[in-house]
């Protein structure tokens, strides 16, 4: 596999450095969401490096730290990053699960889970950015209308295989062309670049939905049922979609199919109309002044207050201030 070099990730492109950590965390805030960066070791200043180009729904971005660092960072909102240790090593944790990522295997923080990581001394990443509508519309595409919806790609891609290393390229070209003035790369080469990089991350990570098992009727209608009365006791937890298929013993790519074919929605979609509803009761029946729309959007399970809001208003026609306040 041919290496990429830190000095080539969107060469000629502007850099943002900075020593301090406030103005660090300040900057990467902007980019990624809420975290905070701790330098460890005797070390209390880092020295950052940052070069970021973003268009159409995807980007790319070369992040160095300059020393070992541990990043706390917040639930992801609504994009997904595969994040390449150029060299070096760094760690990805999400509750009990821990991998250690190099030049040859990327991490891939989850959606709307908190997440640990740490960087050493010395492992500038290239940083892939892509806005979850983006990967879902491509995924659409690739797998079959609606496929995109449930994308769960994992916590690791091995950059070694055969699709990792299709990845890896294709990532290395679409940065190419970023790096260069956004003029000099038509909207129409852009869109395939980005799209060929996009099919070669979810062809290496899911694979296609598969149909609803042809087994017994009765089985699947008591996994359904069984997945309906997970979501009525728990939906206001810290669970995903995977959580819940570890929790009833199959796999996730069964849970989708046989929930699809049984519900005519995928769970994802389930698992957030019933927080969406709990919500609505909970604003319905609060107090103006007792309670807020985070205290109750927390309390329905979601992590992320404006998306929150913006799946409340499409599914009920109103904000959800106007409805804690009739």
């Amino acid at each position: 596999m041919s290496r990429i070099l830190a000095r080539d990730v969107l060469r000629g492109r502007p850099t943002v450095a900075t020593s301090d950590v406030g103005n660090a965390q300040e900057t990467i805030a902007e980019l990624f969401g809420d975290h905070r960066i701790r330098p460890i070791g005797f070390h209390q200043s880092v020295d950052m490096k940052l070069r970021s180009v973003r268009r159409g729904g995807v980007g790319i971005e070369f992040l160095d730290y300059g020393t070992e660092v541990q990043i706390d960072a917040q639930a992801l909102d609504d994009f997904f990053l595969v994040q390449i240790p150029l060299a070096g090593r760094a760690r990805l944790q999400v509750r009990s699960s821990i991998v250690e990522s190099s030049p040859t295997l990327a991490t891939i923080p989850p959606l709307e889970r908190p997440f640990t990581m740490t960087w050493d001394r010395g492992a500038p990443h290239l940083i892939v950015y892509i806005q979850h509508q983006t990967l879902a519309d491509v995924g659409d595409r690739l797998f079959g209308q609606d496929s995109g919806t449930d994308l769960d790609l994992g916590l690791s891609m091995d950059l070694k295989g055969i699709q990792g290393r299709a990845f890896l390229r294709s990532v290395v070209e679409l940065q190419d062309a970023m790096a260069a003035e956004h003029a000099a790369v038509p909207d129409h080469l852009h869109r395939l670049l980005a799209e060929t990089m996009l099919s070669r991350l979810l062809m290496a990570t899911i694979k296609p939905l598969e149909p609803a098992p042809a087994g017994n009727a009765d089985d699947r209608g008591r996994l359904t049922r069984r997945f309906n009365e997970l979501l009525e006791r728990h939906s206001a937890e810290e669970l995903s979609v995977s959580d819940i298929a570890f929790s009833l013993g199959v796999s996730l790519r069964t849970l989708q199919a046989v929930v699809r074919s049984e519900l005519g929605e995928t769970p994802s979609e389930l698992l957030r109309r019933t927080r969406l509803t709990r919500a609505r009761e909970l604003l319905l029946a609060a107090e103006p002044g007792s309670e807020t729309v985070t205290s109750i959007a927390i309390e329905a399970g979601f992590s992320h207050l404006s998306r929150f809001s913006s799946a409340y208003l499409q599914t009920f026609g109103e904000l959800p201030s106007e409805s804690l306040h009739r």
